[in-house]
């Protein structure tokens, strides 16, 4: 009850504002890296149970190509499967493990406030996400959040539970710094293409929880040896 209570609580204070906003920047950073292809294949990795962002992605863009592949993968169940698969109709959802033994390249992989749920303090298991998107894709966008002390912290970790909680996620204890994101992309083998910071994902009137400093994206691509 409590969780459903949360759920309804963000809906009617958020309207879902963040997703708009995350939609429209990264519909535009795909026409950027996509100019030139007629179709495109893109990988949304940890997509979540309710993919949102990637509905809205694919409705800002769908006019721009003649076909677009999109394929959202997670640790889901199989009756999570069909049921996402249903009610997405221009989109295939997979089990991560079903993805790892396929063969198939994207263009873009997507992977949208996840790393951070992975474990801050586990460095290993980014490195493996990343390592596994990197071999899957010409471009990695990521979209992620940024601490600077403990009460950055503790509003990215309040945010997180207003966002996530009610869909059983585990709220963070922390959160990168500016250092450990670069540390962990070189480890990766991965450079910076592009990074968009700054940028204002909810309304100025929610104050010290709309810090543009508290997000950021970074397009990676793979080092060329």
């Amino acid at each position: 009850m409590f969780k459903l209570i949360l759920k309804n609580l963000r809906l009617a204070i958020l309207s879902n504002q963040r997703e708009k906003n995350l939609a429209n920047i990264i519909s535009k950073q795909i026409l950027l890296l996509t100019k030139n292809k007629s179709e495109i294949n893109i990988l949304d990795y940890g997509s979540g149970f309710e993919p949102l962002v990637i509905n809205l992605i694919y409705k800002n863009i769908e006019k721009k190509y003649k076909k677009i592949n999109i394929c959202c993968c997670d640790f889901y169940k199989n009756k999570e499967i069909n049921l996402l698969n249903k009610k997405n109709k221009n989109i295939k959802f997979l089990k991560i493990n079903d993805l790892r033994s396929m063969k198939k390249k994207y263009d873009i992989s997507i992977c949208a406030d996840v790393l951070h749920h992975a474990g801050i303090d586990n460095l290993k298991i980014i490195k493996n996400i990343l390592f596994f998107l990197r071999n899957k894709s010409t471009y990695i966008l990521i979209k992620d959040h940024y601490e600077y002390s403990i009460f950055s912290r503790s509003v990215l970790r309040f945010m997180d539970f207003i966002g996530n909680y009610y869909n059983g996620v585990t709220i963070p204890k922390k959160y990168f710094t500016r250092d450990l994101f670069s540390t962990v992309v070189k480890k990766s083998n991965l450079k910076i293409y592009k990074a968009i910071e700054d940028y204002r994902y909810y309304s100025k009137i929610f104050l010290f929880f709309s810090n543009p400093k508290l997000h950021f994206i970074k397009i990676l691509k793979k080092w060329l040896l």
